[in-house]
């Protein structure tokens, strides 16, 4: 992977939450003021439509109006990739073939869910995917819906074999298989990490960016965080990513980290992001906001100036 490649695809992504309305829909133009937002934030690229965004939980049509308004929204200042994964081949294709027709830089998929199929048919849907986006693709790995079956060094041959393939998201808390791809991708794989709270303890691992939900709240400070622990400041990675990784492990045992960034993006951005679409929360109280303030001034004063 060339320097100028390494620079475009790396650093701090936030994986996008998709503001609805009351009824459940995906709202237009409060997306468009939050992708501004992380632009003039100075965010290092924008992931549309994952499992933060509720990708999977919206109809292939909204799904496409979130990719077009939000790669307007960009104007060309970021690189944007939208996830594009499906239960079935020919929705995932369908969806890439919109999202690089409406300006998308990157296209991702996670495998096909819901059914479990085997390994061939997995590479043989990342290869439709790839091939019908036309542009930069990345395999969405998630360690939680399909783990690695095989070793570190075959999965990079299978994936260097895709159409089109430019790297991974890799989602998983196992960072000796991250290190084993990226060592034998030699570069050619562009990795970025997907564990919010092993930011830095992926890029010593070989990853060239991150992509997370958290990065909604703090991208900022986590760029200052991740650029500082690659200078050498250990130190400063070592304070930020302990007040981060206190805040995740508090808002996932309080039920579900959407009802923490819900209030956290009103409270830090001024942005409202509407439900949830259900089941998604159901049952679940939002942070009070002064739980939600006292949190982000941990993460903001563990940031490195």
């Amino acid at each position: 992977m060339s320097e100028t490649a390494a620079d475009r695809w790396g650093g701090i992504w936030p994986a996008v939450m998709t503001p609805l309305d009351a009824d459940e829909r995906p709202e237009p133009n409060r997306l468009a003021s939050l992708v501004r937002r992380f632009v003039d934030a100075g965010v290092d690229g924008l992931y549309l439509l994952g499992s933060t965004g509720q990708g999977p939980l919206l109809t292939a049509d909204e799904r496409r109006v979130v990719a077009e308004r939000a790669v307007d929204a960009a104007g060309g200042a970021v690189p944007v990739m939208v996830h594009v994964g499906a239960p079935s081949t020919r929705e995932a294709v369908a969806l890439a073939e919109h999202a690089a027709g409406s300006g998308a830089d990157a296209v991702a998929s996670v495998p096909p869910y819901f059914y479990p199929v085997g390994r061939e048919a997995v590479f043989a849907h990342y290869a439709a995917v790839g091939r019908a986006a036309g542009k930069p693709f990345f395999v969405y790995h998630l360690g939680a819906l399909r783990g690695l079956d095989a070793a570190p060094e075959a999965y990079a041959r299978r994936l260097l074999e895709i159409p089109h393939v430019a790297g991974i998201k890799y989602t998983d808390r196992d960072l000796h298989g991250l290190a084993g791809i990226a060592r034998a991708a030699a570069a050619r794989l562009t990795v970025f990490s997907g564990a919010d709270e092993q930011m830095c303890q992926a890029a010593l691992s070989g990853a060239h960016g991150a992509i997370g939900s958290f990065f909604n709240v703090c991208p900022v400070g986590a760029q200052k965080a991740r650029r500082a622990f690659l200078r050498g400041d250990f130190d400063a990675g070592f304070r930020f990513m302990s007040a981060l990784g206190a805040v995740i492990d508090e808002a996932i045992a309080s039920g579900s980290i959407w009802n923490f960034l819900r209030p956290a993006m009103r409270r830090r951005w001024g942005i409202e992001l509407g439900p949830l679409r259900a089941p998604l929360g159901t049952g679940i109280a939002d942070w009070p906001d002064a739980s939600v303030d006292a949190a982000l001034r941990r993460i903001d004063d563990a940031s490195p100036a």
